[in-house]
């Protein structure tokens, strides 16, 4: 019987033959279920957002000073989730706008202040198969809001997924213009 050790050791000793994959996902499902009974009551409540919690909209700290900064965006939920964003410029001269075709894809109308602060000018859900007018008629509107930058979410799994996520950013950060197509 050997016992393995390092990074890579199993929970329990086991032979060359076996105590194989079965057993060892086995005792993992066994040790999941008994943390998901332990914990079942934290996971289904929002977080809370404290005062000094940071701003709904933030820089990525880990691309502070370097070549990506103002690639990356994140924003925050009121659950407390951070849905990060990729980030593009408003086109003028193009008739999207200088927005990527993405399907499945959460993108928000970005308009900033002098002081740099970023501000929601609008929210817009990309699916598979949505015909152009909607999508046309989303960017007139955001550049006629004064949008300057597209922030793209594409992380989120299904329809009912993006929505809720849409929402939730909304409830920390309203919308300068209550611009929200369909």
């Amino acid at each position: 019987m050997t016992i393995i050790k390092g990074p890579q050791a199993s929970l329990c000793p086991r032979t060359e033959s076996s105590c194989g994959d079965s057993a060892r996902a086995m005792s993992l499902l066994f040790l999941l279920r008994r943390w998901r009974a332990k914990n079942a009551g934290l996971a289904a409540a929002p977080r809370a957002k404290p005062e000094d919690a940071p701003s709904s909209n933030t820089a990525l700290a880990s691309l502070v000073g370097g070549d990506l900064a103002e690639r990356f965006h994140a924003w925050l939920g009121r659950s407390g989730r951070r849905y990060i964003c990729s980030v593009f410029p408003v086109d003028r001269r193009d008739s999207e706008g200088g927005l990527p075709d993405f399907a499945e894809a959460i993108v928000i109308a970005v308009k900033a202040d002098a002081a740099g602060q970023r501000r929601v000018v609008g929210f817009c859900q990309c699916e598979h198969g949505a015909g152009p007018v909607a999508r046309h008629a989303f960017v007139s509107a955001a550049i006629a809001a004064g949008a300057q930058q597209w922030h793209v979410h594409l992380l989120t799994a299904d329809p009912q997924k993006r929505r809720a996520a849409i929402e939730d950013i909304e409830a920390l950060c309203q919308p300068t213009r209550g611009l929200v197509p369909a």
